[in-house]
């Protein structure tokens, strides 16, 4: 098959180019214009010059959201061009830059090759795609309607992305700070300290009683660091293991909930998780019961997982979804309100979307709230810490020099 390099233009004006295998000339163009790309230039080259670019990428070693979210959106846009399915997986495979997701695509082309469905070829990559996926492309398949389908996962993914980018950005900066704080507190106590007190020690003096407090402190930390570094690691060890076990987990995730400000938090992304991934499966065209079975599967937490369940036992009796949700008080109130008007206004899925684009600009506000109020207390907290070790140095010194003017 022939290869092309293509020279074009993204609808913002960037330039791009790159390198693409097509049938003919057509094809290209359809190919590039599917992309909402404008075509510059193109021409034909040798196929050991196409594979030695392809073998060029940047390639990672694990599939990214990121990832995903361009498989999806080109996917999408090569099926809606009228390309084969086939057809757009070989273009895809010659794009992305995921080795797991690479290695996945050349499987999935084959068993697409062999007749096998779109949905059972990726089912058997469930740490690439998992059952969120799988069912989404079920769906599409069932109803013929594939890249709209898809087209409801990428913009789910896309939410999902953003949020997370923004709870990220958030986060940086007081964890740098943080992890600073931590490693210049530990030198001082490692190093500096132990410096100190071998000096006064040397000159016999009389410490001040602040003064051997800390250092005595200081040096029980440091005579004990390994052991507390072990300390920490058994307890990391043991609490997940503790977690592989349902009602460990379970009982850690109420625990979860039940933390000052963290666990309002918590119960913010669940909601949002559960009000963005069910409208998305209602509007692709899953049925109710076997979106809300999905749901629960990707809810993540135990809790909130038994909650649903009960939602779904009521569905199926033909009882209110409402009534549980606002019964157990895990999500905000007016998630299991918005859900009431949905059922009984039959737009169901569309107060959910609002419910999800509501809570997801709430919890940005929570978190970047929760930074700001994170940073200053973090520096105080340091400055305290930094400040009484420096004084149980110096004390000391302060204390030989009044002496001497005495």
């Amino acid at each position: 098959m022939p290869n092309y390099k293509y020279i074009a233009r993204t609808q913002e004006g960037h330039p791009e180019e790159g390198y693409l295998e097509a049938q003919n000339d057509d094809e290209l163009i359809g190919i590039l214009q599917s992309k909402s790309l404008t075509i510059v230039s193109f021409k034909k080259v040798s196929a050991a010059k196409g594979e030695a670019v392809t073998r060029k990428r940047r390639m990672h070693g694990r599939t990214r959201l990121d990832d995903l979210i361009t498989f999806s959106r080109e996917l999408t846009a090569l099926l809606r061009a009228g390309i084969t399915l086939l057809r757009s997986l070989e273009i895809i495979t010659l794009q992305v830059e995921s080795w797991p997701l690479y290695h996945a695509l050349e499987t999935i082309k084959k068993d697409i090759s062999a007749g096998s469905s779109l949905k059972a070829a990726i089912a058997k990559h469930p740490r690439i795609f998992p059952k969120l996926w799988v069912n989404i492309v079920e769906t599409g398949e069932t109803t013929g309607q594939l890249p709209f389908a898809l087209e409801q996962m990428t913009d789910f993914l896309e939410s999902q992305a953003a949020l997370q980018r923004r709870i990220i950005g958030a986060l940086v900066y007081p964890c740098v700070i943080l992890v600073v704080a931590s490693v210049a507190i530990l030198i001082f106590i490692v190093k500096i300290i132990p410096m100190f007190y071998k000096i006064y020690t040397g000159f016999g003096a009389d410490l001040p009683l602040f003064t051997q407090a800390v250092f005595g402190f200081c040096m029980g930390i440091k005579k004990y660091l390994l052991f507390f570094f072990a300390l920490a690691a058994g307890l990391i060890v043991g609490i997940r293991y503790y977690a592989r076990n349902y009602e460990g987990k379970k009982r850690l995730d109420s625990i979860k909930l039940q933390i000052f400000l963290v666990g309002d938090v918590i119960r913010q992304i669940a909601a949002v998780r559960f009000a963005s991934g069910l409208s998305m499966l209602i509007k692709s065209g899953t049925p109710i019961l076997h979106a809300l079975d999905i749901v629960i599967e990707t809810a993540g937490n135990t809790i909130v997982m038994e909650m649903l369940q009960r939602v779904k036992q009521n569905v199926r009796e033909g009882k209110s979804m409402a009534e549980p949700i606002l019964e157990a008080a895990i999500f905000p109130d007016m998630i299991g309100h918005m859900v009431s008007v949905g059922e009984e206004s039959g737009e169901l899925a569309g107060m959910l979307e609002n419910a999800a684009k509501f809570y997801s600009e709430r919890l940005q506000a929570t978190v970047d709230r929760l930074a700001t109020l994170f940073e200053p207390a973090l520096i105080v907290v340091v400055g305290i810490i930094v400040g009484a070790l420096v004084i149980a140095m110096f004390l000391p010194i302060f204390g030989l020099a009044t002496a001497i003017k005495a």
